[in-house]
């Protein structure tokens, strides 16, 4: 795994400021905010990102009061030193995957409502 600040392209990237510092995202939203992250196995580098995000691990390790920030190398070493058994890393993808689909679905029904606003 090799985490970048230059590459516009990537396996996933991880949010580096603001309040969602060191969240593993699939699509980069701005493009100086986040570190691009290439995998060999970006599935799991992507879920232990998650873990380390959701756990709250990752807060410790943020700077700054105005706007947060983490750093490259501790994110580098969270990760390489993060243990998670598989069962836990596949039961949060799946987990992950229903979510992103309840959320395509609820923005779905969001287009659907402001369309019908539309035409009252």
């Amino acid at each position: 795994m090799k985490i970048s600040t230059t590459r516009k392209e990537a396996s996933f990237y991880i949010a580096r400021v603001g309040s969602k510092a060191g969240m593993p995202m699939w699509k980069n939203y701005t493009a100086n905010n986040a570190f691009s992250v290439d995998s060999d196995n970006p599935e799991r580098d992507y879920q232990v990102a998650l873990h380390l995000y959701r756990s709250g691990q990752l807060r410790a390790y943020t700077v700054g009061t105005c706007q947060p920030s983490i750093r490259k190398r501790d994110i580098i070493r969270l990760i390489d030193n993060h243990i998670v058994s598989n069962n836990v890393l596949k039961k949060m993808a799946e987990i992950d995957k229903l979510i992103r689909l309840k959320e395509d679905e609820l923005a779905k029904l969001k287009e659907l409502q402001m369309a019908i606003t539309r035409y009252k």
